[in-house]
C-alpha cells in the first residue's frame, strides 16, 4: 500500500513538472510570436512612405510629324536635279531605299548621282572662283548636299568643315549631320507646304 502511494505521488510530481515546462514554453513561443509581428509591422511602417508597387509606365511623349515617303522623293528630286520624277517606277524605287535603308541613303543616291553631278557643275565652278576656294577644300559632293539638304550654296566655313567630315567618315555622316541641322529642321517645320507645291507641281 505505501509502494502504492509513493507511486502516486511520484507520478503527480512528473505531471506537476510537465505541465510548468509545457507552459514555460508556451509563454516564450508567444513572445517570439509576438516579437515577429512587432518586426513585421515596423518593416512595413518603415517603407510605408514609397510605393511598394512603383508605376514604371514611360511618359506621354508625342511622335514627331511623320512625312509622306512620296512627298519625300518628289523633293528629293526637285531640290537635288531641279525636275519632277518622270515616272511611278523612279518614285517606287526611291520609296524602297527610304524604307529600307533610310533618309541618309536617299541623299547619297541622289548626291552622286551622274544627274546631280552635271546639273550643278557649272555653278559649283563658279561658286569656287568667287569664292576663292579650291575644290579640295569644298568638295562639290558637299555643295550639292547644301543645294538639295538646305536649297543653298555652302558658305565658305561650313562647306570646308563638312568636306573634312566626308574625307574622315564619309557621305552618310554628311548627310546625317546637315539632315539633323537646326537650319533642316526649319525647313521641316514647313514641310508641308513643299509637299503640297510637290504635288501640285508634278505627276508622279
Amino acid at each position: 500500500m505505501k509502494n502504492s502511494i509513493f507511486k502516486f505521488r511520484n507520478l503527480s510530481a512528473v505531471l506537476v513538472v510537465l505541465v510548468v515546462s509545457f507552459y514555460v514554453i508556451s509563454c516564450q513561443t508567444e513572445e517570439i510570436t509576438a516579437e515577429s509581428e512587432d518586426s513585421v509591422t515596423s518593416t512595413e511602417q518603415k517603407f510605408s512612405g514609397g510605393p511598394l508597387n512603383p508605376d514604371f509606365r514611360p511618359p506621354n511623349i508625342p511622335n514627331p510629324p511623320s512625312i509622306d515617303a512620296h512627298c519625300v522623293v518628289r523633293l528629293a528630286y526637285l531640290s537635288y536635279l531641279e525636275r519632277c520624277p518622270e515616272n511611278a517606277s523612279v518614285v517606287n524605287y526611291w520609296i524602297n531605299i527610304l524604307n529600307t535603308r533610310g533618309f541618309d541613303d536617299l541623299a547619297k543616291g541622289f548626291i552622286t548621282s551622274p544627274e546631280a553631278n552635271s546639273k550643278w557643275h557649272s555653278r559649283y565652278l563658279s561658286f569656287l572662283n568667287r569664292n576663292n576656294v579650291t575644290s579640295q577644300q569644298i568638295n562639290k559632293k558637299i555643295y550639292i548636299a547644301y543645294r538639295g539638304l538646305l536649297l543653298r550654296e555652302p558658305d565658305v566655313s561650313g562647306g570646308i568643315y563638312w568636306t573634312n567630315i566626308l574625307y574622315t567618315r564619309g557621305l552618310l555622316n554628311v548627310a546625317n549631320g546637315i539632315g539633323n541641322s537646326p537650319e533642316f529642321r526649319a525647313r521641316l517645320s514647313r514641310i508641308s507646304t513643299e509637299c503640297n507645291n510637290a504635288a501640285n507641281q508634278c505627276t508622279f
